[in-house]
């Protein structure tokens, strides 16, 4: 895997963008996994700070084995911010999740993603055949993941259907 983050701007959209660490194309391993996590109306200050926990968070990503395939998009309309990563297996993303910088990020800024107006949405599923694309993650995150209004959890996480009908043709 390509372990170098790549800036990529979308011409269209001066308030967008994305950072991609690997290649989508290639034969995702059957234990594979998709995981999602998605914060919307997030504020300035807030939307600094998790940019800065990101950039940290991206440099630990870019040194593990485990991860296949991951893309962080931000857009500065509407404070959202999106993470896509896919990994070997469930359990190396919890690990990754449960350890090191990202835990950290986790036990002392949730207020970022758990407070004020954000709606945060996080969900983790076995990849299905191939990588959503950003859109497609969007829709099955707020549709099927664990979601919290300002913090009050408002639906517990749920394993999405059938996903075959998503796969490119």
């Amino acid at each position: 895997m390509n372990k170098k983050w790549e800036k990529q701007i979308d011409p269209n959209n001066k308030y967008g963008g994305a950072f991609i660490l690997g290649d989508r194309n290639f034969e995702l391993p059957e234990a594979a996994v998709v995981s999602v996590t998605r914060g919307e109306h997030f504020n300035i200050p807030r939307l600094i700070i998790n940019g800065f926990l990101n950039q940290m968070i991206m440099k630990a990503m870019s040194k593990n084995d485990n991860l296949l395939y991951a893309e962080l998009r931000g857009q500065l309309d509407g404070g959202i911010g999106q993470t896509l990563t896919v990994w070997k297996a469930g359990k190396d993303m919890n690990s990754f999740r449960t350890g090191g910088i990202h835990n950290f990020a986790r036990k002392f800024f949730s207020w970022v993603f758990y407070s004020g107006k954000v709606q945060s949405y996080f969900l983790t599923w076995k990849v299905n055949g191939h990588i959503p694309t950003y859109e497609e993650a969007a829709e099955i995150v707020t549709t099927y993941g664990r979601h919290f209004d300002g913090g009050k959890l408002v639906r517990k996480a749920q394993q999405p259907k059938d996903l075959d009908h998503k796969k490119p043709s």
